[in-house]
């Protein structure tokens, strides 16, 4: 028999270890079908919602990469609309060495209702530009609900020829549940076949799954982003950051010297307002998470006294968070920018403005063109 993987995260089969990737028990699989064979950690995360993060390494991300660079393939790269800047990975195209690649935006249900997806799109189309990132289309789609997915399956059907299709991007961007609407909707699984979690790296190995004219959809291992914040909060803060349903915008109205924490893991200061008027600040985060008002000058008291019961996440001392730093954005212009906390959230603020913003150092801070 030949090596046999799982068909929920793509490991490769194996008895020996139940630590490793891919266990199943030898009891397990005598009594099961060898084509449709699920590992003991997909078991867990399906049945029992048990939390199991394995990461892929470098050297095995970059031997599934080196497999789909030596084809003449459609890339299908998916980011993640909440966290654009967060999930982008613009070397996909070096990495796979494939030129022809459809951008999907995934997470639509998150932002409001109100924002119209042609805005989005749009906004979309200059992110590009800015990189000097081509592609051949570009869709909006929602994994979650099945948005758009009709559009979705034209669009590869329109370019992908005989060619096989690899869905690539960060970790958490949706792929796997793309792959699960693609198979129910078109092929005619019944239920979920890969294995989906809401944390990160639950795809560890290649999944194919074959198309009605031969060819062949690929689920791949999510590209390690450490720079989201989504590495370094235990279970209890992810639930309360991650958003799981549509966003609801809050507004303040900030004078200068006023900050904003969000939980125990960010804040935003107000240095200059440039005109001396109050600062609109529209913040887009998890409804769960807490935001809070203060005075600059009483910041720092306030961190030291409160983090872990007013400030929330994080919950205790025990979980790590690295030491922050700051970023300063002073812009002069009069157009809106969104502030990024990679895999938190960003807020909106129109310029001129000079915030401060501190963060953990391994966080990625960015100022960019407001998406809403």
């Amino acid at each position: 028999m030949g090596e046999l993987y799982c068909k929920g995260c793509g490991a490769l089969i194996q008895h020996e270890d139940k630590t490793l990737p891919g266990f199943v028990s030898d009891k397990v699989m005598a009594t099961s079908d060898s084509r449709a064979v699920f590992c003991q950690r997909c078991h867990r995360i399906r049945h029992y919602s048990d939390i199991i993060t394995i990461s892929v390494t470098n050297e095995e991300y970059f031997n599934i990469i080196n497999k789909i660079s030596k084809e003449n393939a459609l890339i299908v790269k998916i980011v993640d609309i909440f966290d654009f800047t967060g999930s982008f990975v613009p070397a996909i195209k070096r990495l796979t060495g494939n030129e022809d690649v459809i951008l999907v935006g995934n997470k639509m249900d998150l932002l409001p209702k109100n924002v119209k997806p042609e805005r989005i799109l749009n906004w979309l189309k200059t992110m590009l530009a800015n990189e000097g990132f081509t592609v051949l289309d570009s869709i909006l789609i929602s994994a979650k609900y099945g948005n758009n997915f009709d559009d979705l399956m034209d669009l590869i059907l329109k370019y992908k020829g005989n060619r096989n299709v690899y869905l690539v991007g960060s970790n958490n961007v949706g792929k796997s549940r793309i792959i699960n609407q693609i198979l129910k909707r078109y092929l005619g699984m019944p239920t979920d076949v890969v294995t989906v979690s809401s944390q990160p790296g639950t795809t560890i190995g290649l999944i194919g799954f074959p198309l009605l004219d031969g060819t062949m959809i690929y689920d791949t291992p999510g590209v390690i982003n450490k720079h989201q914040y989504t590495y370094y909060l235990t279970r209890p803060s992810y639930k309360m950051t991650v958003p799981k349903k549509e966003i609801k915008p809050l507004i303040f109205q900030l004078n200068e010297g006023q900050t904003l924490f969000f939980g125990g893991l960010a804040r935003i200061d107000i240095i200059n307002g440039e005109t001396g008027d109050k600062v609109n600040v529209v913040t887009y985060f998890a409804n769960t998470l807490n935001i809070h008002r203060t005075k600059t000058a009483k910041a720092d008291e306030l961190y030291e006294s409160k983090l872990y019961s007013l400030l929330t996440p994080p919950f205790n001392p025990e979980e790590a968070v690295p030491k922050w730093v700051t970023h300063d954005f002073k812009i002069r212009d009069n157009l809106k920018y969104d502030i990024v906390f990679s895999g938190l959230g960003f807020l909106t603020i129109r310029a001129p403005f000079y915030v401060r913003v501190h963060a953990p150092f391994v966080v990625g801070v960015y100022a960019r063109p407001a998406i809403i």
